[in-house]
């Protein structure tokens, strides 16, 4: 029989481990209109392309645990990895990327990111946030606009924000954080900021999905906008171990329904021993191989966590053309379940991002020790608090419930 895992058992006995500082919100204004379906059929007709390396140069596993409070000179704190110091001493990029609609795809970049973060935008669709710190990028996009989110994510890790634009409650979100000026640094590269080609270079007029930059002139028109020392920011966190865990539960396939027209599975790789990214090739069509532009590679990530935040209607307009859509906050502070999945295995515990860590991200198990990652690029999924996940023998399967945006705007 499947198991249905329970939010309310899961939270409280993370929070007898963990103290009793306030979790994140029960949700609001939840819509779950959406039926239950089966995991979307993974199309066998298109093989995965054959893994082409993409990496600039090979980065080497640490042999011994690492963090989440110190790492040495030449440790990437975003990947546990062994790096150029040269590399680690400069600051982190962020990059808003498109996945919707399909045309967008095959993005330039995303295989070289150290994380992923996933989430839902308006109408059900999702967009990522990559950041990159220990690989130089020469093409990376199509970038499109921030979201509420953006104002928590770069901050975490010290890095800039390189989008298109922003709604105006959008921007006034993102002014408000001290790190968007922080240090007398310009912490914002996007198209309404009067960035031009470089960093910022449209291939196609009029087309929103042609947007692309690189690492390096991001970095470079930075510098030109303060006189602070942009080195290493103080990022920690996040602990790393190359041994897999024992005694949990071997699931090989990660299946989420981010909505209708948002399906990904991941699927665990015994010999690379990563998780390999499918995604449909349409709203409710099979899966196929989620691809890097640039290589033709399966996307790909030594970890995978599925955190569950909780997330409301902001009442700031984000999409005209669906009929007058607001956006979402995903109010990622405090805490919430979490899923690791590495080795083959997921570890359950929770998220964390208060005062304690100093509002830099935390994985704990369910004991409140700190959850070591595989040494490597990580994809993080952002569901919704009352997402709906069931295990079924080695799969697991995640229901999300989509907030209903379209009032208020």
């Amino acid at each position: 029989m499947p198991k249905r895992l329970s939010y309310t058992v899961i939270l409280g006995v993370v929070l007898a481990a963990c103290g009793t500082a306030t979790p994140t919100l029960p949700p609001a204004n939840v819509s779950v209109s959406e039926p239950t379906l089966p995991p979307a059929v993974i199309s066998t007709s298109a093989a995965a392309p054959t893994p082409a390396p993409v990496a600039t140069e090979a980065p080497t596993a640490v042999a011994l645990a690492l963090g989440p409070d110190s790492y040495t000179e030449n440790i990437n704190p975003l990947t546990g990895e062994q790096v150029e110091p040269v590399k680690l001493n400069r600051i982190p990029v962020a990059v808003k990327i498109s996945n919707f609609p399909v045309s967008a795809r095959p993005q330039w970049g995303l295989a070289l990111a150290d994380l992923v973060f996933e989430h839902l935008a308006e109408g059900g669709n999702t967009r990522f946030t990559a950041l990159f710190l220990q690989n130089d990028v020469a093409k990376v996009g199509p970038i499109r606009s921030m979201r509420y989110i953006d104002a928590e994510l770069p901050p975490m890790f010290g890095a800039v924000l390189v989008t298109s634009g922003s709604s105006l409650g959008t921007m006034q979100k993102i002014r408000s954080r001290p790190w968007f000026s922080g240090e007398g640094a310009w912490r914002l590269v996007s198209e309404d900021s009067a960035s031009n080609c470089p960093p910022l270079c449209r291939e196609t007029p009029n087309d929103i999905n042609t947007l692309f930059t690189n690492t390096d002139s991001v970095r470079q028109v930075l510098a030109t906008k303060t006189t602070q020392n942009l080195g290493r920011p103080e990022v920690k966190g996040l602990k790393f171990d190359p041994a897999p865990p024992q005694g949990n539960a071997g699931i090989a396939e990660v299946y989420i329904r981010f909505s209708g027209a948002a399906q990904v599975t991941w699927k665990y790789n015994p010999g690379t021993g990563r998780y390999d990214r499918w995604q449909e090739s349409a709203p409710n069509a099979d899966q196929v191989p989620h691809v890097e532009a640039a290589t033709g590679a399966q996307l790909n990530a030594a970890n995978v966590v599925l955190a569950q935040v909780n997330q409301v209607n902001n009442l700031v307009l984000e999409d005209t053309a669906s009929g007058n859509l607001c956006g979402l906050e995903i109010q990622f502070w405090y805490r919430g379940p979490a899923r690791v999945f590495r080795d083959g295995q997921m570890i359950e515990g929770s998220w964390l991002r208060d005062e304690s860590t100093g509002w830099q991200l935390r994985l704990v198990d369910m004991a409140g020790n700190p959850l070591a990652l595989k040494p490597g690029n990580t994809w993080f999924g952002l569901l919704t608090l009352n997402a709906d996940l069931t295990v079924n023998g080695a799969q697991l399967s995640v229901l999300n419930k989509v907030p209903d945006t379209s009032f208020g705007c």
